[in-house]
Protein backbone atom coordinates (compact mmCIF):
# COMPACT_ATOMS: atom_id res chain seq x y z
CA UNK A 1 0.00 0.00 0.00
CA UNK A 2 2.98 2.37 0.31
CA UNK A 3 2.90 3.57 -3.35
CA UNK A 4 -0.76 4.53 -2.83
CA UNK A 5 0.07 6.50 0.34
CA UNK A 6 3.08 8.31 -1.07
CA UNK A 7 1.19 9.08 -4.27
CA UNK A 8 -1.38 10.94 -2.16
CA UNK A 9 1.39 12.80 -0.32
CA UNK A 10 2.88 13.88 -3.67
CA UNK A 11 -0.56 15.11 -4.76
CA UNK A 12 -0.81 17.18 -1.56
CA UNK A 13 2.42 19.05 -2.25
CA UNK A 14 1.73 19.21 -6.02
CA UNK A 15 5.05 17.63 -6.95
CA UNK A 16 5.94 14.99 -9.51
CA UNK A 17 7.56 11.79 -8.28
CA UNK A 18 7.24 8.07 -7.88
CA UNK A 19 7.42 5.54 -5.07
CA UNK A 20 8.28 2.13 -6.44
CA UNK A 21 8.32 -1.36 -4.97
CA UNK A 22 11.49 -3.42 -5.35
CA UNK A 23 11.51 -7.04 -4.22
CA UNK A 24 14.86 -8.37 -3.05
CA UNK A 25 15.75 -12.01 -2.57
CA UNK A 26 18.06 -12.81 0.36
CA UNK A 27 20.79 -14.21 -1.88
CA UNK A 28 20.88 -11.04 -4.03
CA UNK A 29 20.22 -8.45 -1.30
CA UNK A 30 23.82 -7.26 -0.92
CA UNK A 31 24.34 -6.85 -4.67
CA UNK A 32 21.04 -5.02 -5.13
CA UNK A 33 21.79 -2.62 -2.29
CA UNK A 34 25.22 -1.88 -3.79
CA UNK A 35 23.50 -1.19 -7.13
CA UNK A 36 21.21 1.29 -5.36
CA UNK A 37 24.33 3.26 -4.43
CA UNK A 38 24.50 4.30 -8.10
CA UNK A 39 20.85 5.48 -8.24
CA UNK A 40 19.47 9.02 -8.10
CA UNK A 41 16.77 8.26 -5.52
CA UNK A 42 16.00 10.70 -2.70
CA UNK A 43 15.76 7.68 -0.44
CA UNK A 44 13.89 4.48 0.24
CA UNK A 45 12.11 2.41 2.84
CA UNK A 46 13.44 -0.97 3.86
CA UNK A 47 11.11 -3.55 5.34
CA UNK A 48 11.05 -7.04 6.86
CA UNK A 49 13.36 -8.97 6.86
CA UNK A 50 16.07 -6.42 6.01
CA UNK A 51 15.71 -3.67 8.65
CA UNK A 52 18.89 -4.84 10.38
CA UNK A 53 20.73 -6.07 7.26
CA UNK A 54 20.69 -2.57 5.74
CA UNK A 55 22.62 -1.02 8.62
CA UNK A 56 26.20 -1.96 7.53
CA UNK A 57 25.57 -0.16 4.20
CA UNK A 58 24.74 3.18 5.87
CA UNK A 59 27.08 6.14 6.30
CA UNK A 60 25.20 7.44 9.35
CA UNK A 61 22.39 6.22 11.63
CA UNK A 62 19.97 8.40 13.58
CA UNK A 63 20.46 7.89 17.35
CA UNK A 64 16.91 6.57 17.87
CA UNK A 65 17.27 4.05 15.03
CA UNK A 66 20.59 2.98 16.52
CA UNK A 67 18.96 2.47 19.94
CA UNK A 68 16.12 0.48 18.36
CA UNK A 69 18.61 -1.56 16.35
CA UNK A 70 16.67 -1.35 13.10
CA UNK A 71 16.22 1.05 10.16
CA UNK A 72 13.13 1.41 7.98
CA UNK A 73 13.92 4.68 6.17
CA UNK A 74 17.07 5.73 4.31
CA UNK A 75 17.70 9.33 3.21
CA UNK A 76 20.21 9.92 0.40
CA UNK A 77 21.92 13.32 0.23
CA UNK A 78 25.13 13.98 -1.66
CA UNK A 79 25.77 10.27 -1.92
CA UNK A 80 25.54 9.85 1.86
CA UNK A 81 23.05 7.29 3.21
CA UNK A 82 21.49 8.05 6.61
CA UNK A 83 19.20 5.56 8.34
CA UNK A 84 16.12 6.37 10.44
CA UNK A 85 13.29 4.45 12.05
CA UNK A 86 9.84 6.05 11.68
CA UNK A 87 7.77 3.01 12.71
CA UNK A 88 7.53 3.60 16.44
CA UNK A 89 7.14 7.38 16.23
CA UNK A 90 4.48 6.98 13.54
CA UNK A 91 2.58 4.56 15.73
CA UNK A 92 2.77 6.83 18.77
CA UNK A 93 1.51 9.81 16.73
CA UNK A 94 -1.50 7.82 15.58
CA UNK A 95 -2.30 6.62 19.11
CA UNK A 96 -1.84 10.07 20.66
CA UNK A 97 -4.18 11.66 18.10
CA UNK A 98 -7.10 9.56 19.34
CA UNK A 99 -6.18 8.76 22.96
CA UNK A 100 -3.95 11.46 24.48
CA UNK A 101 -5.04 10.34 27.97
CA UNK A 102 -2.85 7.24 27.60
CA UNK A 103 0.23 9.46 27.75
CA UNK A 104 -0.51 10.71 31.27
CA UNK A 105 2.20 9.63 33.76
CA UNK A 106 -0.38 7.66 35.76
CA UNK A 107 -1.32 5.43 32.81
CA UNK A 108 -0.36 1.76 32.65
CA UNK A 109 0.36 0.35 29.20
CA UNK A 110 0.68 -3.29 28.17
CA UNK A 111 2.66 -4.06 25.00
CA UNK A 112 2.16 -7.53 23.53
CA UNK A 113 5.17 -8.96 21.70
CA UNK A 114 8.91 -8.39 21.84
CA UNK A 115 9.95 -8.34 18.17
CA UNK A 116 11.19 -5.47 16.03
CA UNK A 117 7.85 -3.64 15.97
CA UNK A 118 7.61 -3.82 19.75
CA UNK A 119 11.13 -2.49 20.14
CA UNK A 120 10.40 0.54 17.94
CA UNK A 121 7.08 1.30 19.63
CA UNK A 122 8.43 0.94 23.17
CA UNK A 123 11.36 3.24 22.42
CA UNK A 124 8.97 5.83 20.93
CA UNK A 125 6.66 5.55 23.96
CA UNK A 126 9.69 6.03 26.19
CA UNK A 127 10.35 9.35 24.43
CA UNK A 128 6.74 10.53 24.75
CA UNK A 129 5.46 9.48 28.17
CA UNK A 130 6.39 8.61 31.73
CA UNK A 131 3.56 6.06 31.84
CA UNK A 132 4.36 2.60 33.23
CA UNK A 133 5.06 0.12 30.43
CA UNK A 134 4.82 -3.66 30.70
CA UNK A 135 6.05 -5.83 27.83
CA UNK A 136 4.49 -9.27 27.54
CA UNK A 137 5.87 -12.04 25.38
CA UNK A 138 5.82 -15.82 25.10
CA UNK A 139 9.56 -15.68 25.84
CA UNK A 140 9.96 -13.25 28.75
CA UNK A 141 13.72 -12.98 28.15
CA UNK A 142 13.08 -11.23 24.82
CA UNK A 143 10.88 -8.67 26.58
CA UNK A 144 13.60 -8.14 29.18
CA UNK A 145 16.11 -7.47 26.41
CA UNK A 146 14.00 -4.56 25.15
CA UNK A 147 13.70 -3.14 28.67
CA UNK A 148 17.46 -3.37 29.12
CA UNK A 149 17.94 -1.28 25.95
CA UNK A 150 15.99 1.63 27.48
CA UNK A 151 17.21 4.36 29.83
CA UNK A 152 16.74 3.08 33.43
CA UNK A 153 14.35 5.82 34.51
CA UNK A 154 10.78 4.52 34.27
CA UNK A 155 8.46 1.82 35.53
CA UNK A 156 9.09 -1.13 33.19
CA UNK A 157 8.23 -4.78 33.60
CA UNK A 158 8.53 -7.98 31.52
CA UNK A 159 5.90 -10.72 31.89
CA UNK A 160 4.54 -13.76 30.05
CA UNK A 161 1.31 -13.84 28.01
CA UNK A 162 -0.38 -15.87 30.75
CA UNK A 163 0.60 -13.27 33.36
CA UNK A 164 -0.76 -10.54 31.08
CA UNK A 165 -4.12 -12.31 30.83
CA UNK A 166 -4.28 -12.70 34.63
CA UNK A 167 -3.54 -9.00 35.31
CA UNK A 168 -5.29 -7.44 32.33
CA UNK A 169 -7.64 -5.31 34.45
CA UNK A 170 -4.65 -3.29 35.69
CA UNK A 171 -3.98 -1.65 32.32
CA UNK A 172 -5.37 1.46 30.62
CA UNK A 173 -4.02 0.55 27.20
CA UNK A 174 -3.15 -2.72 25.44
CA UNK A 175 -0.99 -2.63 22.29
CA UNK A 176 -0.56 -5.70 20.10
CA UNK A 177 2.73 -5.55 18.18
CA UNK A 178 2.72 -9.21 17.11
CA UNK A 179 1.59 -10.48 13.69
CA UNK A 180 -1.00 -12.74 15.32
CA UNK A 181 -4.41 -12.16 13.73
CA UNK A 182 -2.97 -11.14 10.37
CA UNK A 183 -4.40 -12.68 7.20
CA UNK A 184 -4.63 -15.59 6.58
CA UNK A 185 -4.52 -16.62 10.28
CA UNK A 186 -7.27 -14.23 11.29
CA UNK A 187 -8.54 -16.18 14.32
CA UNK A 188 -5.28 -16.07 16.26
CA UNK A 189 -4.44 -13.56 19.00
CA UNK A 190 -1.69 -13.20 21.59
CA UNK A 191 -3.97 -13.18 24.64
CA UNK A 192 -7.65 -13.44 25.47
CA UNK A 193 -9.37 -10.50 27.07
CA UNK A 194 -11.52 -12.11 29.78
CA UNK A 195 -10.25 -9.68 32.45
CA UNK A 196 -10.28 -6.56 30.25
CA UNK A 197 -11.89 -3.61 32.01
CA UNK A 198 -14.46 -1.51 30.18
CA UNK A 199 -13.03 1.65 28.59
CA UNK A 200 -9.51 0.26 28.11
CA UNK A 201 -7.89 1.28 24.82
CA UNK A 202 -6.96 -1.79 22.76
CA UNK A 203 -4.72 -1.16 19.75
CA UNK A 204 -3.55 -3.63 17.09
CA UNK A 205 -0.83 -2.82 14.56
CA UNK A 206 -2.22 -5.53 12.25
CA UNK A 207 -4.40 -3.81 9.62
CA UNK A 208 -5.47 -6.74 7.44
CA UNK A 209 -8.13 -7.65 8.41
CA UNK A 210 -9.27 -4.17 9.36
CA UNK A 211 -10.97 -5.52 12.51
CA UNK A 212 -8.77 -8.26 13.96
CA UNK A 213 -9.97 -10.98 16.33
CA UNK A 214 -8.33 -9.05 19.19
CA UNK A 215 -10.15 -5.82 18.32
CA UNK A 216 -13.44 -7.66 17.84
CA UNK A 217 -13.22 -9.25 21.30
CA UNK A 218 -12.15 -5.93 22.82
CA UNK A 219 -15.09 -4.07 21.29
CA UNK A 220 -17.52 -6.69 22.60
CA UNK A 221 -16.20 -5.99 26.11
CA UNK A 222 -16.70 -2.24 25.91
CA UNK A 223 -13.14 -1.27 25.04
CA UNK A 224 -12.07 1.65 22.86
CA UNK A 225 -10.28 0.28 19.80
CA UNK A 226 -7.46 1.65 17.65
CA UNK A 227 -6.75 0.29 14.16
CA UNK A 228 -3.32 -0.58 12.78
CA UNK A 229 -3.58 1.13 9.38
CA UNK A 230 -2.99 4.56 10.92
CA UNK A 231 0.52 3.59 12.01
CA UNK A 232 1.42 2.82 8.39
CA UNK A 233 0.23 6.25 7.23
CA UNK A 234 1.92 8.23 10.00
CA UNK A 235 5.27 6.45 9.62
CA UNK A 236 5.04 7.03 5.85
CA UNK A 237 4.38 10.75 6.41
CA UNK A 238 7.47 10.97 8.62
CA UNK A 239 9.58 9.23 5.98
CA UNK A 240 8.16 11.53 3.29
CA UNK A 241 9.23 14.59 5.30
CA UNK A 242 12.73 13.18 5.71
CA UNK A 243 13.03 12.78 1.94
CA UNK A 244 11.31 15.97 0.76
CA UNK A 245 11.25 18.39 3.69
CA UNK A 246 7.47 18.68 3.39
CA UNK A 247 5.01 18.23 6.25
CA UNK A 248 1.90 16.49 4.90
CA UNK A 249 -1.54 15.98 6.40
CA UNK A 250 -1.98 12.32 7.31
CA UNK A 251 -5.70 12.49 8.13
CA UNK A 252 -7.21 12.61 4.58
CA UNK A 253 -4.79 9.86 3.52
CA UNK A 254 -5.91 7.73 6.48
CA UNK A 255 -9.56 8.17 5.43
CA UNK A 256 -8.81 7.14 1.83
CA UNK A 257 -6.70 4.20 3.01
CA UNK A 258 -9.47 3.04 5.35
CA UNK A 259 -12.00 3.08 2.51
CA UNK A 260 -9.61 1.05 0.37
CA UNK A 261 -9.12 -1.55 3.13
CA UNK A 262 -12.87 -1.93 3.61
CA UNK A 263 -13.55 -2.60 -0.10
Amino acid sequence: MSPFLHGMFLDQIKEQGTYELKEMAPDTFNDQIRALKQSDYLGFNITIPYKVDIMPFLDAIDPQAKAIGAVNTVVIKGGCWTGYNTDGTGYVQSLKYHYPQLFHPSSRLLVLGAGGASRGIVHALNNETCAAITISNRTVEKATTIINSLPPKKDYQAISFSEAEATLDQYDGVINTTSLGMEPNVETQAIHLDRLKRGTVVSDIVYKPFVTALLSEAKSKGANIHHGHEMLVYQAALAFKLWTGYDVDARPVIEAFEMKLKQ
